[in-house]
């Protein structure tokens, strides 16, 4: 620990200078410079400083370039005298400074502070007596303890876990980790984990949320089902964005049942060829294009030709059959309408 005494030096300078030097306005590197002449000669107990070189002026933070400037200003405004040299004293005669005042210098106000210092009440040394009573703690207290165990625990105790931490128990196993995050985005469908739509595979979304046939499925099981085989054959992410709601919201606008959009998802991703590490299914519209695909397909496949019967052969099978008293009746029948 620093102890300085006066028995090791002292600046013997007049409070009035250092007055001066704190109302005028000096710059840092101007402060620096008049402490370290000070320091060197009335610090040394004497008027003069000698200082060989104006590089020793880096030791007080100011260079070399920035020393000579400064020291030419100080000197004409006649703070110190210098005989461009190497020795420099202080002018005691602050009325011939040329520095102006600090803008917020106020004489009255720095004698009264200076007075409150001086007339400031030394501290006394009171000593208090303490008291002989001392206050019984459960620890030092001379009374019986009695040898009665309590089975319940106190208030502060806490009951030890089956298994202490850092104990080398059994816990849960790593594989279990492992094996749930072990899907792969390249999955076929006899090793995929995604349970298949137990659901009629034409079926399409209804408007409604209930179904009333096997023939629809309901709009919140439909988006369910496309994006949880999207999610999982993708290999990543909880849920689908804004940009694949929007896709299937067509999807489900276009009536594409629900086994042909799971369908067309297993085929793009097991068609699909990256070129280098970073490619990748990003998003459900990649899927879309051979959705559509499929279902037009499927739409073409599913229509039935029906044939349409010829009139004309049952006509002429008709007319074949007419026999001559048929013919006779009949020329009979126009005969009587003409009223012949």
């Amino acid at each position: 620990m620093a102890s300085p005494q006066l028995g090791n030096g002292y600046i013997g300078i007049a409070n009035e200078i250092w007055d001066e030097i704190i109302s005028r306005k000096f710059t840092e590197r101007q402060q620096k410079i008049l402490k370290l002449v000070l320091r060197l000669s009335y610090g040394c107990q004497k008027k003069e400083a000698v200082i060989p070189l104006l590089k020793h002026f880096e030791l007080c933070g100011v260079r070399i370039q920035d020393a000579k400037k400064e020291i030419v200003y100080l000197q004409q405004c006649k703070v110190i005298m210098w005989d461009g040299n190497q020795i420099y004293s202080l002018n005691k005669n602050y009325d011939e400074w040329r520095v102006n005042l600090v803008k917020e210098w106020n004489k009255d106000k720095f004698s009264e502070l200076i007075s409150i210092n001086l007339g400031a009440k030394k501290v006394t040394k009171s000593v208090t007596q303490k008291s002989d009573k001392h206050s019984e703690s459960y620890e030092k207290c001379n009374s019986e303890v009695t040898k009665s165990v309590s089975v319940e625990l106190r208030k502060v105790e806490l009951e030890e876990a089956s298994i202490p931490c850092e104990s080398k128990a059994d816990g849960t196993s790593k594989d279990m980790f492992k094996d749930s995050i072990k899907v792969s985005c390249c999955l076929s469908d006899s090793d995929s984990v995604f349970e298949p739509y137990k659901g009629n595979p034409d079926s399409v979304p209804n408007p409604e949320a209930d179904t009333g046939s096997d023939q629809e499925v309901s709009q919140i099981d439909y988006r369910n089902q496309v994006a949880a085989r999207y999610l999982q054959r993708r290999g990543k992410g909880l849920e689908i964005s804004f940009n694949d709601e929007e896709t299937v919201t067509q999807f489900m606008a276009e009536r594409i049942p629900l086994q042909t959009v799971i369908d067309g998802i297993d085929q793009a991703f097991n068609n699909f060829r990256p070129k280098n590490k970073w490619d990748q299914i990003r998003n459900l519209s990649y899927c879309a294009t051979i959705v559509y695909s499929l279902h037009a397909k499927r739409e073409n496949s599913n229509q039935v030709v029906v044939p349409v019967p010829d009139t004309r052969l049952e006509e002429e099978s008709s007319e074949a059959n007419v026999t001559e008293e048929d013919l006779k009746e009949m020329l009979a029948a126009l005969r009587s309408k003409q009223g012949v």
